[in-house]
Protein backbone atom coordinates (compact mmCIF):
# COMPACT_ATOMS: atom_id res chain seq x y z
CA UNK A 1 0.00 0.00 0.00
CA UNK A 2 2.82 2.37 0.87
CA UNK A 3 4.45 1.62 -2.48
CA UNK A 4 1.18 2.46 -4.24
CA UNK A 5 0.90 5.85 -2.51
CA UNK A 6 4.57 6.50 -3.18
CA UNK A 7 4.09 5.78 -6.91
CA UNK A 8 1.01 7.99 -6.96
CA UNK A 9 2.85 10.92 -5.38
CA UNK A 10 5.79 10.42 -7.69
CA UNK A 11 3.47 10.50 -10.72
CA UNK A 12 1.83 13.69 -9.44
CA UNK A 13 5.20 15.33 -8.90
CA UNK A 14 6.27 14.40 -12.42
CA UNK A 15 3.00 15.30 -14.17
CA UNK A 16 2.10 18.28 -11.98
CA UNK A 17 4.35 20.82 -13.73
CA UNK A 18 3.14 19.66 -17.15
CA UNK A 19 -0.49 20.02 -16.09
CA UNK A 20 0.18 23.53 -14.74
CA UNK A 21 1.94 24.55 -17.95
CA UNK A 22 -0.92 23.14 -20.02
CA UNK A 23 -3.55 24.97 -17.94
CA UNK A 24 -1.64 28.26 -18.21
CA UNK A 25 -1.31 27.79 -21.97
CA UNK A 26 -5.07 27.24 -22.29
CA UNK A 27 -5.79 30.38 -20.26
CA UNK A 28 -3.45 32.49 -22.39
CA UNK A 29 -4.94 31.01 -25.55
CA UNK A 30 -8.48 32.06 -24.64
CA UNK A 31 -7.29 35.45 -23.40
CA UNK A 32 -5.52 35.94 -26.72
CA UNK A 33 -8.63 34.97 -28.68
CA UNK A 34 -10.75 37.37 -26.65
CA UNK A 35 -8.28 40.21 -27.14
CA UNK A 36 -8.04 39.50 -30.86
CA UNK A 37 -11.82 39.66 -31.12
CA UNK A 38 -11.89 42.98 -29.26
CA UNK A 39 -9.25 44.42 -31.59
CA UNK A 40 -11.16 43.16 -34.63
CA UNK A 41 -14.37 44.82 -33.45
CA UNK A 42 -12.52 48.06 -32.72
CA UNK A 43 -10.98 47.99 -36.19
CA UNK A 44 -14.41 47.40 -37.75
CA UNK A 45 -15.86 50.38 -35.89
CA UNK A 46 -12.92 52.60 -36.80
CA UNK A 47 -12.87 51.59 -40.48
CA UNK A 48 -16.64 51.95 -40.76
CA UNK A 49 -16.37 55.48 -39.36
CA UNK A 50 -13.59 56.45 -41.75
CA UNK A 51 -15.46 54.97 -44.71
CA UNK A 52 -18.70 56.75 -43.86
CA UNK A 53 -17.14 60.16 -43.30
CA UNK A 54 -17.09 60.65 -47.04
CA UNK A 55 -20.40 59.00 -47.99
CA UNK A 56 -23.73 60.07 -46.46
CA UNK A 57 -22.39 59.99 -42.94
CA UNK A 58 -25.70 59.97 -41.06
CA UNK A 59 -27.94 57.90 -43.36
CA UNK A 60 -27.72 54.80 -41.15
CA UNK A 61 -26.57 56.52 -38.00
CA UNK A 62 -28.88 57.97 -35.32
CA UNK A 63 -28.93 61.69 -34.59
CA UNK A 64 -28.34 61.06 -30.89
CA UNK A 65 -26.88 58.08 -29.06
CA UNK A 66 -25.28 56.95 -25.81
CA UNK A 67 -22.42 54.55 -25.28
CA UNK A 68 -22.04 52.91 -21.88
CA UNK A 69 -19.02 50.99 -20.66
CA UNK A 70 -20.73 47.74 -19.74
CA UNK A 71 -21.07 44.08 -20.67
CA UNK A 72 -24.68 43.79 -19.51
CA UNK A 73 -27.34 45.20 -21.86
CA UNK A 74 -30.23 44.46 -19.53
CA UNK A 75 -28.55 46.29 -16.66
CA UNK A 76 -28.09 49.33 -18.89
CA UNK A 77 -31.73 49.19 -20.05
CA UNK A 78 -33.05 48.89 -16.50
CA UNK A 79 -30.79 51.69 -15.26
CA UNK A 80 -32.12 54.03 -17.94
CA UNK A 81 -35.65 53.20 -16.83
CA UNK A 82 -36.89 51.14 -19.77
CA UNK A 83 -39.83 48.76 -19.41
CA UNK A 84 -41.43 46.10 -21.62
CA UNK A 85 -38.02 44.83 -22.69
CA UNK A 86 -37.95 42.50 -25.68
CA UNK A 87 -35.18 40.83 -27.62
CA UNK A 88 -34.36 42.55 -30.92
CA UNK A 89 -31.85 41.92 -33.70
CA UNK A 90 -28.86 44.27 -33.79
CA UNK A 91 -29.65 44.95 -37.43
CA UNK A 92 -32.55 47.23 -36.46
CA UNK A 93 -32.79 50.17 -38.86
CA UNK A 94 -31.20 52.92 -36.79
CA UNK A 95 -32.67 55.72 -38.88
CA UNK A 96 -36.35 54.63 -39.00
CA UNK A 97 -36.99 53.12 -35.57
CA UNK A 98 -40.22 53.95 -33.68
CA UNK A 99 -39.59 57.28 -31.88
CA UNK A 100 -40.99 55.85 -28.63
CA UNK A 101 -38.71 52.82 -28.76
CA UNK A 102 -35.20 52.61 -27.34
CA UNK A 103 -32.73 50.12 -28.73
CA UNK A 104 -30.01 48.80 -26.40
CA UNK A 105 -27.30 46.95 -28.28
CA UNK A 106 -25.55 43.78 -27.19
CA UNK A 107 -22.13 44.43 -25.63
CA UNK A 108 -19.54 45.10 -28.32
CA UNK A 109 -15.92 45.37 -27.28
CA UNK A 110 -17.03 46.26 -23.74
CA UNK A 111 -19.53 48.95 -24.82
CA UNK A 112 -23.32 49.07 -25.03
CA UNK A 113 -24.95 51.53 -27.44
CA UNK A 114 -28.32 53.13 -26.60
CA UNK A 115 -30.39 54.68 -29.37
CA UNK A 116 -33.75 56.45 -29.12
CA UNK A 117 -35.51 59.58 -30.27
CA UNK A 118 -36.48 60.31 -26.66
CA UNK A 119 -32.91 60.76 -25.50
CA UNK A 120 -32.37 64.32 -24.22
CA UNK A 121 -31.83 66.86 -26.98
CA UNK A 122 -29.36 69.68 -26.21
CA UNK A 123 -31.19 71.83 -28.77
CA UNK A 124 -34.22 71.83 -26.45
CA UNK A 125 -32.87 71.87 -22.89
CA UNK A 126 -29.17 71.72 -22.08
CA UNK A 127 -29.88 71.57 -18.33
CA UNK A 128 -32.09 68.49 -18.75
CA UNK A 129 -29.37 66.92 -20.88
CA UNK A 130 -26.79 67.49 -18.13
CA UNK A 131 -29.11 66.14 -15.45
CA UNK A 132 -29.92 62.99 -17.42
CA UNK A 133 -26.28 62.20 -18.18
CA UNK A 134 -25.23 62.88 -14.60
CA UNK A 135 -27.88 60.47 -13.29
CA UNK A 136 -26.95 57.83 -15.84
CA UNK A 137 -23.28 58.13 -14.91
CA UNK A 138 -24.11 57.76 -11.22
CA UNK A 139 -25.85 54.46 -12.02
CA UNK A 140 -23.64 53.15 -14.80
CA UNK A 141 -20.22 54.77 -14.33
CA UNK A 142 -18.73 55.60 -17.73
CA UNK A 143 -21.29 57.18 -20.07
CA UNK A 144 -20.71 58.98 -23.37
CA UNK A 145 -23.21 61.09 -25.32
CA UNK A 146 -23.11 62.09 -28.98
CA UNK A 147 -25.44 64.32 -30.98
CA UNK A 148 -25.28 65.58 -34.54
CA UNK A 149 -28.02 67.51 -36.34
CA UNK A 150 -26.91 68.01 -39.93
CA UNK A 151 -29.77 70.33 -40.83
CA UNK A 152 -29.06 72.83 -38.04
CA UNK A 153 -25.38 72.08 -37.53
CA UNK A 154 -25.97 71.45 -33.84
CA UNK A 155 -23.65 68.88 -32.31
CA UNK A 156 -22.36 67.54 -29.00
CA UNK A 157 -19.89 65.13 -27.47
CA UNK A 158 -19.86 64.47 -23.73
CA UNK A 159 -18.00 62.03 -21.49
CA UNK A 160 -19.02 61.35 -17.88
CA UNK A 161 -17.18 59.00 -15.53
CA UNK A 162 -18.64 58.38 -12.05
CA UNK A 163 -20.82 61.50 -12.41
CA UNK A 164 -17.79 63.66 -13.13
CA UNK A 165 -17.60 65.58 -16.39
CA UNK A 166 -14.38 64.54 -18.11
CA UNK A 167 -15.17 66.39 -21.32
CA UNK A 168 -18.26 68.15 -22.66
CA UNK A 169 -18.87 70.26 -25.72
CA UNK A 170 -22.28 71.31 -27.06
CA UNK A 171 -22.90 73.76 -29.88
CA UNK A 172 -26.48 74.84 -30.67
CA UNK A 173 -25.91 77.88 -32.85
CA UNK A 174 -23.53 79.06 -30.15
CA UNK A 175 -21.48 77.30 -27.52
CA UNK A 176 -23.94 76.09 -24.87
CA UNK A 177 -21.52 73.90 -22.89
CA UNK A 178 -17.74 73.67 -23.00
CA UNK A 179 -16.15 71.91 -20.03
CA UNK A 180 -12.85 70.12 -19.63
CA UNK A 181 -9.78 70.14 -21.84
CA UNK A 182 -9.98 69.06 -25.45
CA UNK A 183 -9.00 65.41 -25.69
CA UNK A 184 -6.26 64.03 -27.89
CA UNK A 185 -8.94 62.29 -29.98
CA UNK A 186 -10.60 65.63 -30.73
CA UNK A 187 -7.29 67.13 -31.78
CA UNK A 188 -6.35 64.15 -33.95
CA UNK A 189 -9.78 64.28 -35.61
CA UNK A 190 -9.39 67.96 -36.44
CA UNK A 191 -12.41 68.97 -34.39
CA UNK A 192 -12.85 72.51 -33.09
CA UNK A 193 -14.59 73.56 -29.89
CA UNK A 194 -15.57 77.23 -29.80
CA UNK A 195 -15.21 79.14 -26.54
CA UNK A 196 -18.18 80.83 -24.90
CA UNK A 197 -19.10 84.10 -26.64
CA UNK A 198 -16.37 83.55 -29.20
CA UNK A 199 -16.34 86.23 -31.93
CA UNK A 200 -18.31 85.02 -34.96
CA UNK A 201 -17.43 87.80 -37.37
CA UNK A 202 -16.28 85.23 -39.92
CA UNK A 203 -19.53 83.24 -40.04
CA UNK A 204 -18.53 81.25 -43.14
CA UNK A 205 -15.29 80.00 -41.61
CA UNK A 206 -17.09 79.08 -38.40
CA UNK A 207 -19.77 77.17 -40.32
CA UNK A 208 -17.08 75.18 -42.10
CA UNK A 209 -15.71 74.18 -38.70
CA UNK A 210 -19.21 73.25 -37.53
CA UNK A 211 -19.74 71.09 -40.60
CA UNK A 212 -16.39 69.42 -40.08
CA UNK A 213 -17.21 68.69 -36.42
CA UNK A 214 -20.40 66.89 -37.46
CA UNK A 215 -18.61 64.90 -40.15
CA UNK A 216 -15.89 63.83 -37.71
CA UNK A 217 -18.29 62.99 -34.86
CA UNK A 218 -18.51 59.27 -35.77
CA UNK A 219 -14.73 59.08 -35.91
CA UNK A 220 -14.47 60.62 -32.44
CA UNK A 221 -17.05 58.11 -31.19
CA UNK A 222 -15.05 55.21 -32.61
CA UNK A 223 -11.90 56.44 -30.84
CA UNK A 224 -13.58 57.16 -27.51
CA UNK A 225 -15.69 54.00 -27.53
CA UNK A 226 -17.68 52.70 -30.52
CA UNK A 227 -19.53 54.10 -33.53
CA UNK A 228 -23.13 52.74 -33.72
CA UNK A 229 -22.76 52.11 -37.45
CA UNK A 230 -20.82 48.99 -36.44
CA UNK A 231 -24.17 47.44 -35.48
CA UNK A 232 -24.97 47.17 -39.19
CA UNK A 233 -21.99 44.89 -39.77
CA UNK A 234 -23.05 41.24 -39.97
CA UNK A 235 -19.83 40.00 -38.43
CA UNK A 236 -20.67 41.58 -35.05
CA UNK A 237 -24.26 40.37 -34.78
CA UNK A 238 -23.30 37.73 -32.24
CA UNK A 239 -26.53 38.06 -30.27
CA UNK A 240 -29.62 40.28 -30.22
CA UNK A 241 -30.01 43.50 -28.32
CA UNK A 242 -33.06 44.79 -26.43
CA UNK A 243 -35.86 47.23 -27.16
CA UNK A 244 -38.01 48.94 -24.57
CA UNK A 245 -39.92 52.09 -23.67
CA UNK A 246 -39.70 54.68 -20.96
CA UNK A 247 -42.18 54.15 -18.20
CA UNK A 248 -45.03 56.69 -18.04
CA UNK A 249 -43.46 58.12 -14.90
CA UNK A 250 -40.16 58.61 -16.67
CA UNK A 251 -41.85 60.24 -19.68
CA UNK A 252 -43.62 62.74 -17.45
CA UNK A 253 -40.35 63.46 -15.65
CA UNK A 254 -38.65 64.20 -18.96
Amino acid sequence: MQNFHLCKMTALLILGPFICVWAIAVIFYYMGRRRANQVRLAEISFSQSVQNRFTSTFINRPKTWLTVKSRNSEDVARSIGLIDLQSCESSIDLSTADPDIFFVSPPINGWVVVIGERLPDPDTDIDECFKFLSEMSERLGHVQYFHGNQALGHHAWVKFIERQVVRAYVWTGETAWNQGSATLAEKKSGMRAFDYFEDDCDAYRNWEKVRQNIEQLPLLASIWSIDPVVLLDRSVRVKPGLIGRFSIKRKEKN
